[in-house]
């Protein structure tokens, strides 16, 4: 009787081993990718999810063509565009929520901005759609696909984000480097963003991330036998920015720090007005 318990004890044990190196790492990458949420990443794949972006064009980079307006298109998120409706929280928000524009949704006669556009692709409302935290994490997006955040005119916060935007950094690393993009093969299974856990999971102070941008590489992990496994195997491999001066470099350190002081920018920029 003992050996018969004895041995359903071992064959139980021996069984969650095996589930556990079987359903392991997958725990552990929704644990990982849960932790290092933010709200720009996070709006931006339910953003892709409620279809904003088949209208809008990818990351809101081209509006649709309007076949019912002269010259007429779903106003793109990027390029200034979206300030013709939205110029703060509460105006993007509005329209989210009601699919209306906020300039236009009261129609004033006598004045030509009180006209709606005619347009045949309207805008839809997502009122019903929305659950959580999603009205917060759609508005963090677009204000960061819209560029309505920015680093101050003239600063090394700035200069670093146009340098990440001259090299295509965001790319890989996200819209202004919120992360989240997906790493066969990397540790956590997606790219580290520029500020947040991962970042910091990353990067430990200003040194590794000389290495990291200029090398390609950072010491601690290839002296870590799990870790060095996982950045060989990784699909996107970080490249060697060698010909970045040290004053690149202190522009992109103080465009991370800005990233973290403001939650990726959502508070800060041109509108600043909660």
């Amino acid at each position: 009787m003992r050996r018969r318990l004895f041995a359903r004890w071992i064959l139980s044990g021996l069984a969650l081993i095996l589930v556990a190196l079987v359903a392991g790492p997958w725990v552990f990458q929704i644990y990982w990718a849960h932790r290092s949420s933010n709200p720009v990443r996070r709006g931006v794949v339910r953003a892709r999810e409620l279809g904003c972006f088949s209208c809008h064009g990818n990351l809101g980079t081209a509006g649709l063509k309007d076949p019912g307006g002269d010259n007429l298109e779903v106003p793109a998120w990027n390029g200034g565009m979206s300030m013709m409706y939205v110029q703060n929280d509460s105006d993007i928000q509005r329209y989210i929520l009601d699919g209306s524009i906020p300039k236009v949704a009261s129609p004033d006669p006598s004045t030509a901005s009180g006209t709606p556009p005619k347009a045949e692709v309207a805008m839809p409302a997502f009122r019903s759609a929305l659950r959580g935290s999603d009205l917060a994490d759609l508005t963090a997006a677009f204000k960061v696909l819209a560029a309505m955040v920015s680093p101050p005119s003239g600063s090394p916060e700035e200069r670093g984000f146009n340098q990440a935007r001259t090299w295509g950094c965001f790319s890989c690393h996200g819209p202004n480097g919120s992360g989240g993009l997906p790493n066969p093969g990397s540790f956590a299974g997606f790219i580290p963003g520029w500020y947040g856990p991962d970042f910091h999971d990353t990067v430990r102070d200003r040194s590794e991330f000389d290495a990291w941008v200029r090398e390609g590489r950072i010491a601690r992990f290839e002296s870590n036998p799990v870790a060095a496994r996982f950045t060989a195997r990784q699909r996107i491999q970080m490249p060697a920015y060698r010909r970045f001066s040290p004053g690149d470099l202190d522009d992109l350190w103080a465009y991370a720090r800005w990233l973290e002081e403001t939650d990726g920018g959502t508070r800060a920029g041109r509108d600043a007005k909660p």
